[in-house]
């Protein structure tokens, strides 16, 4: 007792019992809780087992885990023990009477402090076989170890185990599950159990892995069903070896995303997709089987690889990436007040209709850049002379892409994965478990979707016109129908006012063709929806060809391979059995995974961060490079080299000259629009939201206005004897350029736009004058559409600033208005009177 050190912990009265245990393992227990519920960690310092030798007898030797001595090491690194030579010990042996374990307390001091509280234990904090098992359920399904810890605790609120436990345990389970077994070796075990359909090649002369490709059996059975519209694209930063990951998707009737099928590759060549393409190729069950439409961004390798293996295809630029990097290059040779009316220009080109339409539009375009050589070049050079027929409006609008026009489909596919792996540095076992993961939810819905479309209706296709489709044809479509039914009013069953967009790109009735139905008063016949639409179930056996039976037929093989198994010598049918036996037991291939960082195309160079040579994270997008520059330069407040060299004092508004001094100081922009004798009623449509094009409508309506039961005696007095000329100013034959008489003249068209659309017209011309609608009262809420008249020959938009000042009305208006349109004068009455009173100004 005198050699104890100052520090001494008496817990003899905590471990004396009188008690017998029955077993060995009782005791065992008994002593660690009663040391948890002293503060003290009770570890097993030696124990044994009666054998009937000489020596040997039932003994357990208890002791505290602070016990033995601490052992300094030279090493340098910073180590650290526990140990500080605690002479706690308690021994338990069977009682002589047989009546069960006794427990002794040699001795119950410590040399040592008692912790408060035992958080962080590495002994205490050990998992229990309960505790094991709720974290091998929880890591099955891929729950974060900080999430598994904080469930630990909510389920077993006296564990205090670490975040370190957890991942320890993780790593026991994995090398359990996988065992002796290499990566590659359980990632085909995985693969062969769950029934997918998967290839591999290895580098010559080696056994490292090259590229292997994998398809889940009901991404097969719906790539089958649904064959039309195939989306594709590399992602990266999914596996610790940087290998580039190639993704394939498709779209079912209901218009949701399946993947097709993932595969791993060396580089981004156009050897390596066409090993790629071959593989997907082989999964089509009818070998004249193909898909319609494939649609990828512009990698020059990939469509090398499509026009290779798939000839027959029809390969579309994604317009998104396209728009993005011609914006990008418009930021870098454009001044700033002209990108946005250029970046509009480019946009009537992408969405051109029509061949002709294609034409005009670039050539407005390329009036507007007749200063910037640079970028319209570009524009001709990368896009539009060598890609045209892939994204502009008059060509793929004849194609079949069921709406596909961007890889969007795609790239939401790689975001789900990747929230799904969670991070970029697991293996491919890692990889594939959270890609099979994602095919269940994924095919989960896809199922419960076409149930949707099966039984459930909804409120907007009870009409019978919709009764053949019901329940045949996916929900999606019949949106889409009732969509384009709203066009039948003012398309008729014209097929040029019509386009038939909806017929040739989606396979479903376009506005003419419902226009028809309509007026035959017929319910929209089911062929009339492409097959594709009608699709409601995978529940299907796939059929083969006539002729495509010998291909799985593997008799002739077999007998050729037992021929010359014989022929061959001791050595030769060794080799040849050493072959067959990897396609025959895929677990036990040899294969192994790339031992260093692959380097790709994706790779950004930077000095002093990850291995310049092997470094394959993404190389970022043209577009991006350009926003960057753009916001760090705006950050900074310096302009860049590029900014000085553009740098020009801000030009006024086109066309402003040509209106009146005083309204001038109002005006904050004047918006053109084309001219080809339909440039009044673009601008009205513009300002409607019908968009520019919509001007056809705008005509339609406007007719329609003329003929109104509820305000034809009001024309009949407005118009007299003109009536029936402003009619026909409004019908035109042809959608080309129209002849003076069928320009927009005021103020005849004046009094119908403010009535059809209740608005304030405001014109500033020669003369300026305000439009109020003539059978309506004020509203404070009304909308101001604002057009100007210049060079005597054409209409423009004209945005004011809020507040301006209104010209006054015409005779007419005040003459034959209804008696509650006064109010119109009455709630305008202030900025009628400040054009009063800036004219005299003018004079």
């Amino acid at each position: 007792m005198e050699n104890l050190p100052k520090i001494c912990v008496d817990t003899t009265d905590a471990f004396m019992t009188t008690e017998r245990f029955g077993t060995r393992e009782e005791v065992i227990r008994w002593i660690k809780e009663v040391g948890i519920d002293n503060k003290v960690t009770v570890i097993i310092s030696r124990s044994d087992t009666e054998t009937g030798k000489r020596g040997r007898s039932n003994k357990i030797i208890f002791g505290c885990d602070k016990g033995g001595k601490h052992k300094i090491s030279d090493s340098g690194t910073q180590s650290a023990s526990k140990k500080c030579g605690c002479p706690f010990k308690i021994r338990s042996t069977p009682a002589k009477d047989g009546s069960g374990w006794k427990i002794d307390v040699k001795c119950g001091l410590h040399n040592h402090g008692l912790p408060d509280r035992l958080e962080g234990h590495s002994f205490i904090g050990r998992l229990t076989t309960d505790e094991k098992q709720h974290v091998a359920d929880l890591a099955k399904r891929h729950v974060a170890p900080r999430n598994i810890l904080l469930s630990l605790q909510d389920k077993f609120p006296e564990n205090v185990t670490r975040i370190t436990q957890v991942y320890k345990h993780k790593s026991v389970i994995e090398k359990e599950i996988r065992g002796p077994r290499s990566e590659i070796q359980h990632l085909f075990k995985l693969i062969e159990d769950a029934g997918y359909v998967y290839w591999s090649r290895k580098k010559d002369d080696s056994e490292v892995v090259r590229e292997i490709f994998w398809a889940h059996p009901d991404s097969v059975k719906l790539l089958n069903i649904f064959p039309i519209v195939l989306v594709m694209d590399n992602t990266y930063k999914t596996n610790k070896y940087r290998q580039p990951l190639f993704e394939i998707v498709g779209m079912t009737s209901t218009e949701l995303t399946f993947a097709v099928g993932f595969a791993y590759m060396e580089s981004e060549q156009t050897e390596n997709f066409c090993w790629v393409l071959e593989k997907l190729k082989e999964l089509f069950v009818k070998k004249d089987m193909c898909p319609q439409v494939i649609l990828t961004d512009r990698d020059l390798a990939l469509m090398k690889a499509i026009e290779v293996v798939f000839p027959n295809s029809i390969n579309l630029l994604c317009r998104f990436h396209i728009n993005k990097n011609v914006g990008a290059k418009c930021k870098q040779h454009v001044v700033n007040d002209l990108q946005k009316t250029i970046d509009t220009l480019w946009m009537k080109v992408v969405w051109a209709s029509d061949e002709v339409e294609y034409g005009q539009r670039l050539h407005q375009l390329e009036q507007a850049c007749v200063d910037y050589s640079g970028f319209i070049n570009y524009v001709k050079d990368t896009w539009l002379t060598p890609h045209r027929h892939r994204f502009v409006g008059a060509w793929i609008n004849r194609v079949l892409h069921l709406g596909n026009t961007t890889t969007n489909r795609v790239e939401s596919a790689h975001w789900k994965l990747k929230q799904m792996l969670g991070n970029s540095i697991g293996d491919m076992v890692k990889c594939w478990e959270a890609m099979n993961n994602n095919l269940r939810l994924q095919l989960g819905n896809i199922k419960a979707s076409f149930q949707k479309s099966f039984y459930e209706v909804e409120n907007a296709h009870v009409s019978p016109f919709y009764g053949y489709l019901r329940g045949s044809v996916s929900r999606a479509a019949l949106r889409r129908i009732a969509e384009e039914l709203l066009r039948v009013d003012y398309v008729g069953t014209n097929r040029k006012i019509c386009g038939c967009t909806l017929r040739t790109s989606y396979g479903l009735p376009c506005a003419c063709e419902l226009g028809r139905y309509r007026v035959g008063g017929i319910p929209i016949p089911i062929d009339a929806v492409h097959v594709h639409w009608r699709k409601l179930t995978m529940e299907v056996e796939l059929e083969i060809g006539e002729d495509d039976g010998s291909e799985v037929d593997m008799t002739a093989a077999m007998d050729e391979l037992w021929r010359r198994f014989r022929s061959l010598d001791v050595v030769g049918k060794r080799a040849l059995r050493s072959r067959v036996c990897e396609l025959a037991y895929p677990t036990m291939t040899t294969l192994c995974p790339p031992p260093e960082k692959i380097k790709t195309k994706g790779g950004v160079k930077k000095k002093g961060k990850k291995p310049a040579d092997y470094d394959v994270y993404r190389d970022p997008s043209y577009h991006e490079y350009v926003d960057k520059a753009s916001q760090s330069s705006q950050r900074q407040s310096q302009p860049s080299q590029t900014s000085k060299k553009i740098k020009l004092s801000k030009k006024q508004p086109q066309f402003i000259v040509q209106f009146p001094n005083h309204i001038r100081s109002y005006i904050e922009d004047v918006v053109n629009v084309e001219s080809d004798g339909n440039c009044g009623f673009r601008v009205i449509a513009s300002l409607h939201g019908y968009g520019e094009d919509g001007w056809s409508m705008v005509r339609r309506e406007l007719g329609l206005e003329l003929i109104d039961k509820d305000r034809s005696t009001l024309y009949d007095k407005l118009f007299s004897n003109r009536l029936s000329a402003v009619r026909e100013s409004l019908m035109i034959e042809s959608f080309g350029s129209q002849p003076p008489e069928k320009w927009m003249s005021l103020p005849d068209m004046g009094y119908l736009i403010a009535n059809r659309y209740n608005v304030v017209l405001v014109c500033l011309g020669n003369p300026c004058i305000t439009f109020f609608p003539m059978t309506s009262s004020h509203s404070p809420n009304v909308s101001i559409y604002c057009i100007g008249f210049v060079n005597q020959n054409h209409w423009v938009q004209v945005k004011m600033k809020e507040g301006f000042p209104l010209p006054p009305v015409t005779l007419d208006w005040k003459k034959f208005r209804s008696h509650i349109a006064t109010t119109w004068m009455l709630g305008f009455a202030g900025r009628m009177q400040h054009w009063q009173l800036l004219t005299p100004v003018l004079a």
